[in-house]
């Protein structure tokens, strides 16, 4: 039972610790590192850090919780594009609430179910935790990029509004280059910086977490296969 109530409140902490950075990173200008015409967010860092620990149905609810920031940011005008396609005239009102839903909330569900996945492919073979930290943490920037720019044009490249104010502004000729010329070099100084810090905090609190003897009391995948092998390590 102790050992229960151990497990419990490691992962209330470190889970109300993300939560916490998510709301600061998402309402405040603190994650968000500008130098140079660049500006990247750190939000992948606590949501890579849930859903690697805590397996892929917490990375969902972690994913859902940065879409309500991502939508609130939209609705409440924090978020310049994501206010300017919500009240867009010339965009059918379904069109703009589904699209933005769909950006906000699917994406990033998306990438936190996934992210947590692959840590927990890569840890049957990877017990010591680097190397899955390493791919969970990297996955959540490049999905993130992936699913909201897919989702991002399925539903808004063909627009007057879109086409008029970005596609021909930047020469984009397809969807493809526009995503490249709009993401650009900010998406890969943000993937590097996210999946080094990502891993570093997610890897020390792993580590940490194997040294008090605590663990996930969320599901995680292949748990058969983790169960064997950490066994094997400890004969």
């Amino acid at each position: 039972m102790n050992h229960r109530r151990n497990n419990a409140v490691y992962a209330v902490a470190v889970i109300s610790l993300m939560l916490a950075l998510m709301l600061v990173f998402g309402y405040t200008p603190l994650a968000t590192i500008s130098f140079a015409g660049f500006s990247i967010t750190l939000m992948g860092i606590p949501m890579a850090v849930i859903s690697c620990l805590f397996g892929p149905w917490m990375g969902l609810f972690a994913g859902a919780v940065w879409g309500t920031i991502a939508f609130t940011n939209a609705w409440f005008g924090m978020d310049a594009l994501g206010y300017a396609l919500l009240n867009e005239p010339s965009i059918p009102l379904g069109l703009r609430i589904g699209g933005i839903l769909t950006c906000c909330y699917v994406a990033r569900m998306l990438v936190g179910f996934l992210s947590g996945l692959f840590f927990d492919l890569m840890h049957t073979v990877d017990h010591k935790g680097y190397w899955s930290s390493l791919v969970g943490s990297a996955t959540v920037p490049l999905l993130n990029t992936t699913f909201f720019m897919t989702f991002f044009c399925l539903f808004f490249y063909s627009t007057d509004f879109l086409q008029q104010n970005y596609v021909l502004k930047l020469g984009a000729a397809n969807p493809f280059l526009f995503v490249v010329l709009l993401v650009g070099w900010n998406f890969l100084i943000e993937f590097l910086v996210n999946t080094i810090l990502g891993s570093t905090v997610t890897y020390g609190i792993y580590a940490g977490s194997r040294k008090l003897n605590v663990v996930s009391p969320f599901p995680h995948f292949f748990q058969k296969k983790q169960k064997k092998a950490a066994g094997t390590a400890l004969k």
